[in-house]
C-alpha cells in the first residue's frame, strides 16, 4: 500500500510541480484500488486536511473512482472527505472546488465548470448528481450556462438527489431521495419533489 501511494504521489508531482508541499510530506491524500487520476499540468490540489478516493463497501468491486482536474483548475480540501468506489469528480479549465469534511458514497457525480463549495459535515447519498452547468446554452435567450453552487454546513443530500447550477443550500438542510434542487433550499429545512420545495422547516438530524 504504502509503495503504490508513493508512486501515485510522485505521478502527482510530475503533472504539477506547486500542488501542496505537505500533500507529500503528511500523506494527505489517500488513493485506493481502482482510482483514475487525470490532472493537468497547470492544475491545483491543496489539502489542509486530509481526501481519501475509492472506499469500497463490496471489496471484490472494481468499480473506479475518478478525479480529472483541468487547465488552471483549483481543488481545496479544508478538512477529511471520504469518495466512495465510484464516485467522479471533474473540475474544468480555471474552476475551482472547494470541499470542507464529510462523505460522498457510491456513484456520486461532481461536475465543478465554474466554483463550487461543498462545506462541513456533508453527507452525499448514493448516485447524488452535482453540477453548476447546463453544458450546452440556450440559444436566443438570456440564459446563464453556468452558475456557482454553494451547500451549507451539516447538509444532507439523499440517494439520487439532483443539485442544479446557481442554488445556496442552507446549513443542516435535507435535500430528500429523488428531488431535483433548482431553487435555494432555507437552513434547516427538508425539501422534496421535482422541482423540490419545503415540505419541512425548523429541523435538525443527526
Amino acid at each position: 500500500m504504502r509503495k503504490k501511494l508513493a508512486l501515485i504521489q510522485t505521478i502527482l508531482f510530475n503533472c504539477k510541480k506547486n500542488v501542496d508541499t505537505s500533500f507529500k510530506k503528511h500523506k494527505m491524500i489517500e488513493i485506493l484500488k481502482y482510482c483514475r487520476i487525470c490532472m493537468d499540468r497547470t492544475a491545483t490540489i491543496k489539502c489542509k486536511g486530509n481526501l481519501i478516493l475509492g472506499i469500497k463497501e463490496n471489496i471484490k468491486s472494481k468499480e473506479e473512482t475518478r478525479l480529472s482536474l483541468g487547465k488552471n483548475s483549483k481543488m481545496l480540501i479544508n478538512n477529511t472527505f471520504k469518495a466512495y468506489a465510484g464516485t467522479d469528480i471533474r473540475v474544468f479549465d480555471n474552476a475551482e472546488l472547494k470541499i470542507g469534511s464529510g462523505y460522498c458514497t457510491c456513484d456520486v457525480q461532481i461536475v465543478c465548470a465554474s466554483k463550487i463549495e461543498i462545506g462541513e459535515d456533508v453527507a452525499i447519498a448514493r448516485d447524488v448528481i452535482i453540477r453548476d452547468t447546463d453544458a450546452h446554452e440556450i440559444l436566443g435567450k438570456d440564459h446563464a450556462k453556468t452558475k456557482k453552487i454553494i451547500i451549507g454546513n451539516h447538509v444532507w443530500i439523499g440517494n439520487r438527489a439532483i443539485i442544479m447550477k446557481g442554488v445556496t443550500i442552507g446549513d443542516g438542510a435535507i435535500v430528500a431521495a429523488g428531488a431535483i434542487v433548482t431553487k435555494d433550499v432555507p437552513p434547516h429545512t427538508i425539501v422534496a419533489g421535482v422541482p423540490a420545495k419545503v415540505i419541512c422547516e425548523n429541523i435538525d438530524w443527526k
